[in-house]
């Protein structure tokens, strides 16, 4: 009876960490008091993604600019894949920006994130 249980337990368990999985792959961006910008930088692996989220307002734009060391790095929205990326917000809430890197190697990136 016990057995059952932990394995029951064990199912659970490993359903939810990978629920939570995507959740904590996102790095939330905040800007500092006062601020409107924030760069940040770090480091995307061969043929990776990278997942930031913001809180923003209705009525605001957010508008981001990306570079990378191999060049093969892009804002991916849709069939949209640039190095430049501007969006109108029209709900309050969290507004999610991904970065691919298309290269065979691993990269680092620099963003800037503005909210007008």
């Amino acid at each position: 009876m016990l057995k059952k249980f932990g394995v029951k337990f064990l199912v659970l368990a490993l359903v939810c960490l990978m629920a939570a999985s995507d959740t904590l792959a996102q790095t939330r961006i905040r800007f500092a008091r006062g601020r409107t910008s924030a760069t940040l930088s770090g480091t995307i692996a061969a043929d990776g993604a990278r997942e930031y989220v913001l809180g923003a307002r209705r009525g605001q734009t957010l508008t981001a600019v990306l570079s990378c060391g191999n060049g093969d790095c892009d804002f991916a929205e849709g069939d949209m894949h640039d190095t430049q990326y501007s969006q109108y917000v029209d709900r309050n809430g969290d507004v999610y920006i991904t970065i691919h890197n298309h290269g065979n190697r691993a990269t680092r990136f620099t963003m800037t994130v503005s909210i007008q």
